[in-house]
């Protein structure tokens, strides 16, 4: 991407906004069959009348607002229609969008703009509101995990869950303790102190599989076995309460150890008890943090933890408190504390949640049950098949080789066994014009780049599921080749990207870049327009700022000596540090700064300090110059800005010349009509 980033979105804001609520009417062609055009230039190329109203109801307030515009801004929007169409022109006339750094580019972009098509969008919408409402509760479990990859042969995957589905027939009909099973049999670590309890948590706590089953199982009851990432887990729900909404907490701690206060568990105790007396005598939480909390981390902002997930008990008695209520003393493995809830915030209404939840759908694993479905669907409609002649034939060429390392040092393809089977086709996708083969030398391809090792699976397996996510990202390849087909609205903001990363380019190299670095014609233009660049009587100035007071002293230490403005920067700045900034400043007479006139002070009149937002700063008066024309340098940054505007006036006037345009009055007068 370019560092230019901002003027390109400026650039490109003219006509590439999101599209609006009626997006399904972009780029549509007929009204009773007939798509006239309103523009048509010498070299062909046309604007028909859906596609101009299209673009100017994007950039104008939506298809009821455009429908009430004048002609006179039709006709304002359509000379900037043409001077940005002509402008693409010229860059493709330079073939810009052959280069690779153009390619690159408009890849990126365009791979953005096809995500939000390649979801299922009502399996989204469903999971936005499932989050939603999850959101209102906290639930309290426990559970106990027995692990198995998710990529675990199917072999060791049965024994997983066979001895998962033993340990809950032993807790359902034997009726074992949840805790005591946990204990024994749990590969979660924590197990062993804390009878598999994880404490309340809620929406996006866990991850999906396991918030789903913790969160659809009755109080008291344990669920089914649960597949997670992580392995097949049993969920015990304890409790399932009512969210009273988002809260912040803060706390002091009293720790134990020879570098604290309290070396022994009996003076720890006496201490927070010491605190906690303060508090209900009426003492300020926060100050009390700031001077006897020992968590340094915190200590400084009055013990403020913020509004993110605690350690298990600290969350269950953060739950049970109200905003402004602190908790009495209580103990962690970390030490005494007192916990207070310094806000909360009601649960906010669905429509004020959706956003943000939305996002977090989209970066959560429960996006896949979404992809998942989407790779059915297209399979189903694109008539996916797999040949499965050729992947038998692809894993004899594995045991003709040394794959007893396989998974540890990965399998790389042998040509002179492989070879003759690469073009071979191992998957296959849609119809005609649109049918997409993958084959061997694909596959291959797509898991040198995977790199997944698969320890301790057969050959065949190891197949399968190397052939499963080539398959799928296939598949959501083959959807994003028909997204153009499929949504109007999809094809017409990519190629509006396409023309705007293509109209920012060669306006970067025609005009913003040629402005600051032409010297030469910069120079010139400043020379030509003697009456653009004059200002009436002004000071310049030496400023020197600096974020602290120390630096601010030294620097007047330097100026009472006379060093120059390099030498105290040089000081002042050790190394990468930016202490102090020196930089020169017009003020024109009638202007002040801050409480002080620096007209008719003399050069080498200091102002006191200044204190600002960021520190302080101090002015030294260099020169008094009279009302006239500004030197050069001093008018360097607004040159440039004319020089600039200069530019792509010569540029649109070259232009107009070169891509002529015939503009249909009568298809123009009949516009939102």
């Amino acid at each position: 991407m370019r560092n230019s980033g901002l003027a390109f979105v400026f650039t490109i804001s003219l006509f590439l906004l999101p599209a609006c609520k009626n997006s399904e009417k972009a780029a549509t062609a007929d009204k009773g069959g007939k798509d006239p055009s309103v523009l048509t230039f010498d070299n062909g190329e046309k604007v028909t009348k859906s596609e101009f109203e299209y673009v100017y109801q994007k950039n104008n307030g939506g298809w009821d607002n455009a429908k009430t515009h004048t002609s006179a801004q039709f006709r304002e929007y359509l000379d900037l229609y043409i001077k940005f169409k002509r402008k693409v022109m010229a860059a493709e006339a330079l073939k810009l969008h052959e280069s690779q750094s153009f390619i690159n580019e408009f890849e990126g972009y365009r791979k953005q703009l096809a995500q939000p098509y390649l979801v299922e969008k009502k399996v989204q919408e469903d999971l936005v509101t499932e989050a939603y409402e999850r959101s209102k509760y906290f639930v309290s479990a426990s559970h106990i995990l027995i692990r198995t990859e998710p990529e675990s042969a199917p072999a060791d995957t049965a024994k997983a869950y066979a001895k998962v589905r033993l340990i809950r027939d032993s807790i359902a009909n034997q009726k074992m303790d949840f805790g005591a099973m946990a204990r024994r049999h749990s590969e979660d670590p924590s197990a062993k102190k804390n009878d598999g309890n994880l404490g309340f948590f809620t929406v996006f706590d866990m991850v999906y599989p396991f918030e789903s089953g913790a969160f659809n199982t009755p109080v008291g009851s344990v669920s089914q076995p649960i597949r997670s990432a992580y392995g097949y887990h049993l969920i015990k729900v304890q409790d399932k309460v009512p969210s009273s909404g988002k809260k912040s907490a803060a706390h002091i701690i009293v720790r134990i150890g020879p570098q604290y206060s309290a070396k022994d568990t009996a003076m720890a105790l006496a201490r927070i008890n010491e605190i906690y007396g303060k508090l209900k005598a009426g003492g300020d939480f926060t100050s009390l943090a700031k001077d006897f909390s020992d968590d340094g981390t915190t200590s400084a902002q009055g013990g403020s933890l913020g509004s993110g997930r605690l350690i298990q008990k600290m969350e269950e008695i953060k739950l049970k408190l109200a905003a402004g209520e602190y908790s009495e003393p209580f103990d962690t493995d970390y030490g005494w504390h007192i916990l207070k809830v310094t806000s909360s915030e009601p649960i906010k209404s669905f429509d004020e949640s959706k956003g943000e939840i939305k996002t977090r759908v989209a970066r959560d694993a429960r996006s896949y049950l979404s992809r998942e479905i989407l790779i059915k669907r297209v399979k189903q409609e694109g008539n996916y098949s797999e040949n499965q002649e050729t992947l038998t034939k692809l894993a004899a060429t594995f045991r003709d080789q040394d794959v007893s390392a396989l998974g540890k040092a990965l399998w790389r393809p042998n040509d002179s066994l492989i070879g003759d089977l690469y073009p071979a086709a191992v998957c296959q996708i849609g119809e005609g014009d649109g049918k997409r083969t993958g084959t061997v030398r694909d596959l291959v391809d797509f898991y040198q780049k995977d790199r997944k090792a698969l320890d301790g699976v057969t050959i065949e397996e190891l197949i399968r599921q190397w052939m499963k996510r080539y398959s799928e990202q296939a598949i959501l390849d083959y959807e994003e080749s028909q997204l153009p087909d499929k949504y109007p609205e999809y094809k017409a903001l990519v190629k509006e990207y396409r023309d705007g990363i293509l109209l920012f380019t060669l306006t970067e190299e025609k005009v913003w870049r040629k402005a600051v670095e032409d010297t030469v014609g910069l120079l010139e233009y400043y020379n030509s327009h003697p009456d653009s660049f004059t200002a009436a009587e002004r000071v310049i100035a030496t400023e020197y700022s600096a974020t602290s007071n120390t630096h601010i002293d030294s620097a007047l230490a330097m100026i009472a000596t006379g060093k120059s403005e390099s030498e105290i920067e040089s000081a002042i700045n050790k190394g990468s540090a930016l202490n102090i900034r020196i930089r020169t400043l017009a003020f024109e007479r009638g202007k002040k700064e801050g409480d002080v006139d620096l007209y008719d002070k003399k050069a080498g009149y200091m102002t006191p300090k200044m204190k600002q937002e960021s520190g302080w700063r101090v002015l030294v008066v260099k020169e008094n110059l009279p009302a006239g024309r500004k030197s050069f340098q001093e008018a360097r940054p607004e040159c440039i800005t004319l020089y600039q505007n200069h530019l792509e006036n010569t540029w649109n006037e070259e232009l107009r010349v070169s891509y002529p345009v015939k503009i249909n009055e009568a298809t123009f007068d009949s516009l939102y009509k």
